[in-house]
């Protein structure tokens, strides 16, 4: 049975419940009376989501995966005697669980080591293109498969690894410019939820390319996670990317020679006075001008239009000569 208070235990209560209140009210502060200290700014961040590559090494993996794009364009074009485009659309960051649920089921899904990187990144082919792929591969004309639907064999599949060979080929060639990558074949499947490289939230960077070969077209999705790429993080520098890049001791020789045999018009520059243009279209024939005594004794040595060495004027054995005396390494007027 419930215990009935007495009317000094309910007096009680309400004043304890009072009290709470007054001081709760005192340790408030109306917001427009808070200082500028007080007032904190408050910045979104989803800690589901969190962004592990900064944008300027999105910029130059964008930048590196462009290249490849044009490199694989260009291989596949050969390979199926066939104009094949291949272009770059979008470099994003989401999470593992989000990349899975936005690819159809069945689809071409491949597990890739990139050794000497530890974990697996994944190569996806939407059915859109791998279908056309094989309709080409088989002597057909390549032409839209609409209305397929059904998981790849592993018939074709063998055939569709000549394609993906050839990928692999021409991306360990792009990423050479940042690391020297063993990049093979893990795991194939059909269905993407059989594979799982990292947990579901991890971050991911996905790179996602369209091929088109005539009326077909479809997406090709390059996943890395991006605890894979947390280790060479720092060499997708701005340097790099602007396509900067430090030149070799041996390349230096090898131009210093190549400048040792060339040719340098050279001959000696001695001053004279300063001439009006009346001056000079008044010259004739025997008209005599005087130079200046000081620009006479110290003429300069110009090869190629560039003042190079100052010198004295010197005669042996009857032939005028001048003697360098020092070099300038800048003009005056610099």
């Amino acid at each position: 049975m419930a215990k009935i208070l007495s009317q000094e235990e309910v007096d009680a209560l309400l004043n304890s419940l009072s009290d709470e209140e007054s001081v709760s009210s005192v340790e408030k502060v109306p917001s427009e009376v808070r200082t500028d200290d007080e007032i904190k700014k408050v910045t979104i961040y989803n800690f589901r989501r969190p962004d592990r590559i900064s944008k300027d090494q999105i910029r130059s993996i964008h930048y590196l995966h462009d290249r490849f794009a044009r490199n694989f364009s260009s291989s596949l074009s050969a390979y199926l005697r066939a104009l094949i485009e291949v272009n770059l659309v979008s470099v994003e960051q989401l999470t593992y669980a989000e990349f899975i649920l936005s690819l159809p089921d069945p689809t071409f899904f491949n597990a890739i080591s990139m050794f000497p990187l530890e974990g697996n990144a994944i190569i996806e082919m939407n059915p859109s293109i791998v279908f056309p792929l094989l309709d080409k591969l088989l002597g057909g004309a390549g032409a839209p498969q609409e209305g397929i639907s059904r998981t790849i064999t592993e018939i074709e599949m063998n055939l569709m690894n000549g394609v993906l060979d050839l990928m692999l080929r021409d991306m360990k060639e792009v990423w050479k410019q940042i690391i020297d990558l063993d990049i093979k074949i893990s795991t194939q499947e059909t269905s993407p939820q059989l594979i799982q490289i990292v947990a579901p939230n991890e971050g991911i960077v996905l790179i996602i390319f369209e091929i088109k070969m005539g009326a077909s077209s479809g997406m090709v999705n390059f996943c890395i996670p991006s605890i894979v790429l947390e280790p060479i993080s720092n060499k997708f520098s701005q340097d790099w990317y602007t396509g900067k890049r430090k030149v070799s001791e041996n390349e230096v020789e090898k131009v210093g020679e190549v400048l040792k045999n060339a040719m340098f018009n050279m001959f000696v520059d001695i001053k004279g006075q300063q001439l009006t243009f009346k001056d000079i279209l008044d010259l004739e024939e025997g008209d005599l001008i005087m130079l200046e005594k000081q620009n006479f004794l110290n003429p300069m040595l110009v090869v190629s239009d560039k003042p190079k060495f100052k010198g004295d004027l010197i005669e042996i054995d009857g032939k005028r000569g001048v003697k360098i005396k020092s070099i300038i390494k800048r003009l005056d007027n610099e």
